[in-house]
């Protein structure tokens, strides 16, 4: 059954007739990534970029900016779009979700925060094995941004 436009969750499924847009911010340091743990459903546990909802009144460049400081606490310097990663399959939850490859000014201020039990750099080479969402692919696709910059 297909429902109208609306803010408010199906009476009958709960499911909203609109899908929900969340960002992501994936940041290189040489040859590593900067990975948080989830903290929260769906996937807690798991190794995933630092990112999260856009809210209300902000572009998904500042939603991607905010997302990275509250997960990571470190400060964009410039964001570069990846892609739109809409796959109905990437989140239980089917968000769209905007990946940018971001640039921070120091890394030395690195502490996890929001819902980021733990923010860690990993080597591209020993990636952990299972990575939230599609968060793998997002990775593969700013390694070839860079390679053409």
């Amino acid at each position: 059954m297909k429902h109208a436009y609306t803010d408010k969750p199906c009476p009958t499924c709960g499911r909203y007739s609109n899908r929900g847009v969340s960002t992501n911010g994936v940041i290189f340091n040489g040859d590593r990534v900067l990975l948080i743990r989830r903290g929260v459903e769906p996937f807690k546990g798991c190794w995933a970029l630092p990112g999260g909802h856009v809210g209300w009144d902000e572009t998904v460049e500042q939603s991607a900016a905010r997302e990275v400081k509250e997960k990571t606490g470190l400060t964009t310097t410039n964001t570069t779009p990846i892609g739109v990663f809409s796959a109905p399959s990437r989140d239980p939850n089917q968000k769209i979700n905007c990946s940018y490859l971001v640039e921070v000014n120091d890394i030395t201020s690195l502490t996890a925060g929001d819902d980021a039990e733990e923010a860690r750099w990993f080597s591209l080479d020993t990636l952990p094995d299972i990575l939230a969402f599609d968060h793998r692919q997002q990775i593969n696709d700013a390694i070839t941004i860079i390679k053409e910059l």
